[in-house]
């Protein structure tokens, strides 16, 4: 006869006498939504893997963990080792026990933050019950992608979930569009550039999210003013790994840009580092997140913004908080700054033609080990520590601060960690202990003149004439007059 496998031995197993698995929080008690990986011996077999009838499930690469909603009722047995976690402000737990409770080491509600995460490819109605199991305020279900891609259903949640919401993707750059009020019906193709569906984005009140600073097409449009955020913690980080992406490095050609590599700390400085050459040819954009769960084995708000709110928590709240840049993103640290003692990310300080000095102060804390804090300014580390930083600094002309940090992530053992390692793909999948968070910046004005660093714009200018010349090889006759009239216009504003 043919041997059975774990979960059908499990499906026809009786539950009597079984002891249910309870998680509580720790220092109230109150049951706690949670994502779970119930596995039952030693080993990595997936089929080893319980998941209850009916769970919604998030796969991290092979394994199947799942939204624990309450009390699980387990089938008889002995050997289930459990991993539990509840997002980014639980300490996540390694366990044989039955009765688990979580401790919170952060609660950033009580600071005056919620989270977010703005590409997630998941309905609705599962993935609220995600963003529970994850302590995760708001969420974008992203509706459309490259046409109608989800059904929004009848019941949706949308105090918690925008279900319009849109990702164009191609060759041109991945721009994720949150918020719009109604679905998108421009066609997509190919060897049209994004600009009509920012144009529409920016009609209908959208936030308009880049993947990355290293995309082709997000200078030209922040330019013309159709970019709020760009997303430093993208969703080429996974919860245990990351994806090497060097080709990234410079997708136009363009001479003189590095080449980043293929190491988890060189793609956290391609996605950073890119995002600084835009800040530098003083545009105002803010930091963002995104964990592409539903399209990526993460779960969602791996990658996460925490956006200042104070008690308004409307989902329309926080977009245009995190459009104003009142927000830092993480997948690990928490990092908190302040300029001259009141002002925070998204703010803006007015200086007279002749500068001043202003006072900043940088904190970062984590579950996990702390390994660098910086202080930046106009992308260039003016102070470091690992926790805490108080210095002075001396402004002569305009430009912009913000903080980073990293962590090191000890809670898996190398064994445990070398798991999450694929060559599939393009390149492949690594494992990575690193985390990382960055604040979007403060802006600092010398009479009313910002940020304006001439290696950056001389570098701009050379993206846009490779961005030229990949448009004039990529798009239609039909749409490259569009691209190229918008081109004029950037290189105007940029000078």
């Amino acid at each position: 006869m043919r041997r059975r496998t774990f979960l059908q031995a499990l499906a026809a197993a009786p539950l009597a006498g079984a002891a249910p698995l309870r998680v509580v929080d720790s220092r109230t008690g109150k049951p706690l939504s949670t994502r779970i990986l119930i596995r039952a011996g030693e080993g990595g077999d997936a089929e080893r893997d319980y998941v209850p009838p009916g769970a919604v499930e998030t796969a991290i690469w092979r394994d199947r963990w799942f939204v624990a909603e309450g009390p699980i009722d387990l089938p008889p047995g002995d050997g289930y080792t459990f991993r539990v976690e509840h997002g980014t402000e639980y300490r996540p737990v390694k366990t044989s026990a039955t009765s688990i409770a979580l401790e919170r080491w952060i609660d950033m509600r009580r600071l005056g933050y919620a989270s977010g995460d703005n590409h997630l490819h998941v309905p609705a109605g599962p993935l609220v019950r995600m963003m529970d199991a994850e302590g995760l305020d708001f969420g974008s279900s992203l509706e459309w992608w490259n046409g109608l891609n989800l059904k929004i259903p009848a019941d949706a949640d949308t105090s918690r979930v925008s279900v319009h919401d849109a990702e164009v993707e191609n060759a041109w750059g991945s721009v994720l569009l949150n918020g719009l009020r109604e679905t998108l019906t421009i066609p997509w193709d190919a060897r049209r550039s994004n600009l009509a569906f920012v144009r529409e984005a920016r009609r209908q009140g959208a936030l308009i999210c880049y993947q990355g600073g290293w995309s082709r097409e997000v200078l030209l449009d922040a330019l013309l003013g159709s970019v709020d955020v760009v997303n430093v913690c993208n969703n080429n980080f996974h919860r245990y790994r990351f994806q090497p992406r060097a080709q990234d490095s410079n997708p136009l050609g363009v001479e003189g840009l590095p080449v980043y590599p293929n190491t988890a700390e060189g793609m956290m400085l391609l996605n950073m580092e890119s995002y600084y050459r835009l800040l530098n040819c003083g545009l105002r954009l803010a930091a963002g997140a995104e964990s592409a769960t539903g399209a990526k084995h993460t779960p969602a708000g791996y990658n996460r913004a925490y956006v200042r709110v104070g008690r308004k928590r409307t989902i329309g709240d926080f977009r245009e908080a995190w459009r104003r840049g009142r927000n830092f993103v993480t997948n690990g640290p928490m990092i908190f700054l302040t300029v001259d003692g009141t002002r925070e990310p998204g703010d803006s300080i007015a200086l007279p033609a002749h500068g001043g000095e202003i006072a900043i102060r940088a904190t970062a804390v984590c579950d996990q080990p702390l390994q660098s804090l910086e202080v930046l300014v106009n992308g260039e580390v003016v102070a470091a520590g690992v926790s805490g930083i108080e210095t002075r600094l001396p402004v002569r002309q305009g430009c912009w601060i913000a903080a980073r940090a990293t962590a090191e992530d000890r809670f898996l053992s190398d064994g445990e960690l070398a798991r999450y390692h694929t060559e599939t793909g393009r390149g492949g999948e690594k494992p990575t202990r690193l985390r990382f968070g960055h604040t979007s910046p403060v802006f600092v004005t010398c009479a009313g003149s910002g940020a304006r660093v001439e290696r950056s714009v001389r570098e701009a200018r050379r993206m846009l004439d490779g961005f030229e010349r990949f448009a004039h090889a990529a798009a239609t006759e039909i749409w490259r007059a569009e691209i190229l009239e918008a081109l004029a216009t950037a290189r105007a504003k940029l000078g």
